[in-house]
Protein backbone atom coordinates (compact mmCIF):
# COMPACT_ATOMS: atom_id res chain seq x y z
CA UNK A 1 0.00 0.00 0.00
CA UNK A 2 3.19 2.18 0.67
CA UNK A 3 3.91 2.08 -2.78
CA UNK A 4 0.73 3.31 -4.20
CA UNK A 5 0.40 6.24 -1.74
CA UNK A 6 4.36 6.76 -2.00
CA UNK A 7 3.65 6.72 -6.00
CA UNK A 8 1.25 9.98 -5.35
CA UNK A 9 3.03 11.87 -2.06
CA UNK A 10 6.70 12.74 -2.28
CA UNK A 11 7.45 11.55 1.82
CA UNK A 12 11.19 12.46 1.49
CA UNK A 13 10.26 16.44 0.50
CA UNK A 14 7.81 16.50 3.41
CA UNK A 15 4.41 18.18 2.28
CA UNK A 16 5.89 18.88 -1.31
CA UNK A 17 3.85 16.51 -4.08
CA UNK A 18 5.42 14.60 -6.68
CA UNK A 19 5.51 15.81 -9.99
CA UNK A 20 2.11 13.03 -10.68
CA UNK A 21 0.58 14.60 -7.41
CA UNK A 22 0.59 18.34 -8.66
CA UNK A 23 -0.75 16.65 -11.95
CA UNK A 24 -3.72 14.72 -9.93
CA UNK A 25 -4.27 18.38 -7.89
CA UNK A 26 -4.64 20.01 -11.01
CA UNK A 27 -6.97 17.99 -12.44
CA UNK A 28 -9.16 18.13 -9.93
CA UNK A 29 -9.22 21.30 -8.33
CA UNK A 30 -12.42 23.28 -7.78
CA UNK A 31 -13.69 25.50 -10.01
CA UNK A 32 -14.22 28.81 -8.50
CA UNK A 33 -18.08 29.92 -8.12
CA UNK A 34 -19.30 31.19 -11.41
CA UNK A 35 -22.43 33.21 -11.63
CA UNK A 36 -25.24 31.55 -13.86
CA UNK A 37 -26.41 33.37 -16.83
CA UNK A 38 -29.67 34.37 -17.79
CA UNK A 39 -31.44 32.78 -21.24
CA UNK A 40 -31.29 36.12 -22.61
CA UNK A 41 -27.71 36.04 -21.71
CA UNK A 42 -26.57 33.16 -23.37
CA UNK A 43 -28.81 34.05 -26.66
CA UNK A 44 -26.39 36.33 -27.37
CA UNK A 45 -28.66 38.92 -27.87
CA UNK A 46 -27.93 42.58 -27.34
CA UNK A 47 -30.50 44.80 -25.36
CA UNK A 48 -29.11 48.17 -26.32
CA UNK A 49 -29.76 46.86 -29.93
CA UNK A 50 -33.51 45.71 -29.26
CA UNK A 51 -34.09 49.06 -27.76
CA UNK A 52 -34.07 50.84 -30.70
CA UNK A 53 -35.81 47.94 -33.15
CA UNK A 54 -39.68 48.71 -33.90
CA UNK A 55 -42.18 46.33 -31.77
CA UNK A 56 -42.69 44.05 -34.61
CA UNK A 57 -39.14 42.95 -35.44
CA UNK A 58 -38.28 42.58 -31.57
CA UNK A 59 -40.53 40.16 -31.13
CA UNK A 60 -39.43 38.51 -34.22
CA UNK A 61 -35.95 38.73 -32.90
CA UNK A 62 -36.80 37.50 -30.09
CA UNK A 63 -38.49 34.25 -31.37
CA UNK A 64 -35.63 33.31 -33.43
CA UNK A 65 -33.83 33.50 -30.52
CA UNK A 66 -36.10 30.87 -28.92
CA UNK A 67 -37.20 33.49 -26.31
CA UNK A 68 -40.27 33.82 -25.44
CA UNK A 69 -41.24 38.10 -26.53
CA UNK A 70 -44.03 38.49 -24.01
CA UNK A 71 -41.10 38.30 -21.00
CA UNK A 72 -39.45 41.02 -22.00
CA UNK A 73 -39.56 44.63 -21.76
CA UNK A 74 -38.20 47.15 -23.85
Amino acid sequence: MREVIGSVYDYRCGKDLNMFGQVVGFLFRQEPDREEKTEFELSGLIAEELEVMGQKERRAVLRRAGLNPDQYDF
